[in-house]
């Protein structure tokens, strides 16, 4: 089972296993946050280590992603993971990043106006909006923010805990 790595305002900034957790516990870098269930404990000749589900770094640190908005800046291995390598006007094997509004138009580098392209696609749409071209997008571009699963689980399991006596 895997351990969530969080920091002190309990964003998501990784997934480790036990071994990693009880290093990080070990070394003081982390906490256990209590109230979320036991994954392991480790005994040694010194020292009983109960691992909890979560952990979080004392210090605070940057969480990639968080904040995040349609007019932020996205690079294209983003635009590319978001969309899944998966064109968004064929359907097929994405390669390249297609700006809605052309970058020679004023168009941005921004989450809300890339998608994932093959590049026939892109090299047919050119210098065009999708309109233009008569494409039509088969998915809208969003904010990409690929801990929102576990970061669901992790409130969840805050909430969980509350519940129970």
């Amino acid at each position: 089972m895997t351990v969530f790595v969080t920091n002190a305002g309990l964003q998501i900034l990784a997934r480790v296993t036990w071994r990693r957790a009880a290093i990080l516990l070990t070394t003081d870098v982390a906490r256990n946050m209590e109230g979320t269930p036991l994954v392991r404990v480790v005994h040694s000749p010194t020292l009983t280590l109960p691992i909890h589900r979560v952990v979080a770094i004392k210090h605070n640190a940057y969480r990639p992603y968080a904040g995040k908005t349609m007019e932020s800046h996205a690079s294209s291995q983003t635009i590319l993971r978001r969309d899944q390598w998966i064109c968004a006007y064929c359907e097929g094997p994405a390669d390249t990043v297609d700006h809605i509004v052309p970058q020679s138009r004023g168009g941005a580098s921004t989450f809300g106006n890339q998608v994932a392209a093959c590049r026939s696609c892109n090299g047919f749409k050119a210098d065009r909006t999708p309109r233009e071209a008569g494409m039509a997008m088969r998915h809208a571009p969003f904010v990409h923010d690929p801990w929102a699963a576990d970061q669901k689980e992790v409130w969840e399991l805050f909430a969980l805990g509350a519940r129970t006596p």
